[in-house]
């Protein structure tokens, strides 16, 4: 059998699994062996501008490709890259976290080495990932293949991160190249069919029964699959925040954006009232149930996840979403959709448009959810007004719509609608973030330039964290952030404007003329400063800060340590 190097081996089945993009920073326990990376003609690597930015565009890049990778230098790169990764722990997302470590020997003789803290302990990094990584590995001579796949395939099956340490040495000896195709198949366990036949006869009894759809149909990327399940059932069936995209919201059995105490009224009366509430492939977190202000209780509520199911707070361990749905679609039963009042029942949401002289994000919501967005687009909406603002249009069909609600690292969207660019070049993708997030992050615009990258950015500039004045602290310092001239910075990152267009808006008209003029136009990037005035923010957004708030206030005073 053919031999080649560990790290030959590595990329050939990152190739296998869809990556052809690695991101990273290079640091000289990586060096030697990204020469064999750069060489190679299965990936290209992307090299970022610090590496919890990498972690950030390789967690987009599996949103879209359905798996990414990163590769950093051991213990500062890959704790600078560890928030990116937990956040991609949080919310099912697959990156293959790869770090160079130093040579074997090295470690074995606890030799005192800069990037460490000079206690000769290696094993602190490795710790740390033990916390936001489904697996880990430390590859040897002996082991490496088959560790690599098995870190591989645990990525891919439980739709979560894995970390992988090489040291140098390991990395160039020799092994057996890949004998086979990574076998990436689950067992259709007989778990998986009693919770699906306990859910089909519970779904018979009931008499108006509906289905939150949660983030993992969409991680677990089974939407088609799910969407199926819905026409064969006509169960109605609304999203969660954190679940946003994952059925077709143009199907006439969806409901609308689940938000109890200021989502959709219409969906909010709905849901409390059903006999059975099927939390599918999601869980009842903050983000999700309005600071916990859903009405229906226990009694109600079915929870299945890949981490636990839940009968009516039976607990019991996790489902496979996939196989769950094989099951489930083996089922005769079908819900009366017609008799339920919800037939040809208009369920979007009203966003609210104003002719007031200065631009308001009243006026940017409305134009963006009624007239910008189209079949088939990306969107990034950030950690704050954005996503609390936007999460809530009714999404024309195969759009996947994209942010961090449950981990809510600020600056994530910008290198990550970057790294889900990368992966779907030809895709429309728009980010709507606001000038605190991107302050965090703006320097990977740079990928722009070195990538030939062409997305929409509305950059929202309305003098601090909005977000966070609206939930405390609204005229505090510590809101505040530092007057950045958004205009001059893709220049001062080296960005010509042959690749990137830059307009400022600071009224509605102006506003409109630049979303049509940047509508069709994919022969660069295009960046479009809103400037609004601060705490300007849509009554929806203010209310979501005010709920945040009491319950962050309850939290605190009424402490109960048990």
């Amino acid at each position: 059998m053919k031999q080649i190097t560990v790290i030959d081996y590595l990329i050939q089945r990152l190739h296998e699994i869809g990556i052809t993009d690695i991101f990273g920073v290079p640091g000289d326990y990586n060096l030697s062996f990204l020469d064999d990376v750069e060489a190679s003609p299965l990936v290209n690597w992307i090299g970022d501008c610090n590496e919890l930015n990498a972690a950030y565009a390789a967690d987009g890049y599996a949103r879209k490709r359905g798996v990414g990778a990163m590769i950093t230098t051991f213990d500062v790169g890959e704790l600078s890259a560890l928030n990116g990764i937990a956040g991609s722990y949080a919310e099912h997302i697959p990156v293959i976290a790869i770090t160079g470590a130093p040579t074997t020997k090295v470690q074995e003789n606890h030799r005192l080495m800069h990037h460490t803290d000079a206690t000769g302990n290696f094993k602190h990094s490795l710790e740390a990932y033990k916390e936001f990584t489904e697996t880990q590995v430390v590859l040897g001579f002996e082991n490496a293949g088959f560790e690599i796949d098995r870190a591989i395939r645990t990525a891919i099956i439980k739709r979560r991160p894995v970390y992988i340490s090489l040291p140098l040495d390991v990395a160039h000896s020799l092994i057996n190249e890949p004998a086979e195709p990574l076998n990436l198949t689950v067992e259709n366990t007989g778990h998986n069919q009693r919770v699906a036949k306990r859910l089909s006869d519970l779904l018979k009894k009931a008499k108006n029964p509906v289905i939150l759809a949660g983030n993992e149909i969409t991680m677990f990327r089974v939407q088609d699959k799910f969407e199926k399940f819905i026409d064969q059932t006509e169960i109605p069936v609304a999203t969660m925040l954190l679940g946003k995209s994952s059925i077709n919201e143009e199907n006439p059995h969806f409901l609308g954006t689940y938000y109890p105490k200021y989502g959709d009224k219409k969906v909010r009366d709905y849901i409390d009232k059903s006999d059975l509430i099927v939390v599918f492939g999601g869980k009842l977190i903050d983000v999700n149930t309005g600071s916990f202000t859903q009405c229906f209780t226990q009694d109600q509520t079915v929870v299945l996840n890949g981490d636990h199911s839940d009968f009516f707070g039976e607990n019991s361990r996790g489902v496979n979403i996939d196989n769950l749905l094989t099951n489930l679609l083996k089922t005769d039963y079908k819900y009366d959709f017609e008799k339920s009042g919800l037939a040809n029942v208009d369920h979007s949401v009203m966003y609210h448009d104003n002719d007031d002289a200065e631009l308001n994000l009243d006026q940017y919501m409305y134009a963006f959810a009624n007239k910008f967005i189209r079949e088939d687009d990306t969107i990034y909406v950030e950690t704050g007004t954005s996503q609390y603002g936007l999460s809530f249009m009714n999404l024309k069909k195969g759009i996947d719509f994209e942010a961090q609600p449950l981990w809510g690292s600020i600056g994530y969207t910008l290198p990550a609608v970057l790294g889900s660019q990368i992966a779907d070049k030809e895709g429309r993708h728009i980010l709507s973030i606001g000038e605190g997030s991107s302050q965090m992050t703006i320097q990977e615009l740079s990928l722009i330039q070195r990538h030939h990258l062409k997305p929409i950015i509305f950059l929202i500039d309305n003098d601090g964290y909005t977000i966070e004045r609206v939930i405390h602290g609204a005229h505090a310092k510590y809101n505040d952030v530092a007057r950045w001239d958004y205009t001059k910075i893709p220049a001062a990152l080296g960005i010509s404007e042959d690749t990137m267009d830059i307009n400022v808006a600071d009224n509605k008209t102006d506003m409109l003329k630049i979303m049509d003029k940047v509508a069709d136009d994919r022969s660069k990037a295009h960046l479009i400063i809103l400037k609004t005035k601060a705490m300007d923010a849509p009554e929806l957004v203010k209310n979501i800060g005010d709920s945040m708030s009491q319950i962050d206030k309850s939290h605190f005073y009424n402490y109960d340590p048990e």
